[in-house]
């Protein structure tokens, strides 16, 4: 979101649920995340843009990756946290050139 190109291969909407999905602030920052629910619901919910008086309305964001259940069985939840850490360090979003606070490789252990 850097003034990178991005091709993005997924079809979603705000009712997608287990995605990854970028958000950027007016102030220029970018922040990386991942949801099981409808992305919709978990935007609402980042603290950083009311707690530094922005608006919604002026957060731009978009569903870089739209996750599926691994056929195979497996946990959901940790093939979102192994995505969002790779697109985190892929897109660079760790304070201080991002707002995302730590990166873990933890899922992939």
């Amino acid at each position: 979101m850097r003034g990178n190109k991005m091709n993005l291969k997924c079809y979603a909407t705000c009712d997608t649920t287990g995605v990854i999905y970028l958000l950027k602030c007016p102030c220029g920052q970018v922040y990386v995340g991942q949801t099981i629910r409808p992305v919709k619901e978990r935007i609402k919910e980042h603290k950083h843009f009311s707690v530094n008086n922005q608006n919604q309305s002026q957060l731009k964001w978009q569903v870089l990756e739209v996750v599926f259940k691994p056929q195979r069985g497996g946990e959901m939840k940790k093939l979102l946290l192994q995505r969002e850490s790779v697109r985190i360090k892929r897109l660079n979003s760790l304070v201080p050139f991002g707002l995302n606070e730590y990166w873990s490789i933890a899922p992939f252990l």
